[in-house]
């Protein structure tokens, strides 16, 4: 931790995205929602960091990789977001990411899953979700083998 961020207090941050530029409103949305969440809970000291028209597939993206920096500088104490698709669309991302705030102490809130990984409930119920999602991940790829097998086989037999 750097002098300036030690002497700085630690921010919530926003996160808000959208895929397309026309989901402008969309944008506008999940930001206006956040800050009502942080009034509603009496947190004043936040940042917005919004990626507008940036697919949720990339891992990298301006707004995230410096709410990312900042948080690994120790300037972010909790970030929140409108919800885990806006934050990440693969489930890799997501558990990395989350992995790294936990090492970095940084909270995530998630607003409409209601999920506070600051709690131990939070906590475990996110485990719970990554294991279904990982499940769910095993289950298709299995089924897409089996698909090809098949496909393979049905091949085979009108060859014939």
């Amino acid at each position: 931790m750097t002098t300036e961020t030690a002497n700085k207090a630690k921010i919530t941050a926003l996160y808000a995205r959208t895929s397309t530029v026309d989901q402008k409103n969309g944008l506008e949305a999940q930001i206006r929602t956040l800050q009502e969440y942080c009034e509603r809970n009496k947190i004043t000291n936040f940042e917005i960091f919004a990626d507008d028209g940036i697919s949720g597939t990339k891992a990298s993206r301006p707004s995230l990789d410096r709410m990312m920096a900042l948080a690994r500088t120790g300037g972010v104490e909790r970030n929140i977001v409108y919800s885990f698709s806006r934050y990440a669309r693969s489930v890799t991302h997501l558990l990395s990411a989350l992995e790294e705030l936990r090492a970095l102490n940084v909270g995530f809130t998630s607003y409409t899953e209601n999920l506070d990984t600051n709690t131990p409930a939070g906590r475990a119920f996110f485990v719970i979700i990554a294991a279904v999602s990982q499940l769910e991940r095993d289950l298709i790829v299995e089924r897409v083998k089996n698909g090809l097998k098949n496909a393979k086989m049905k091949e085979a037999m009108d060859d014939r």
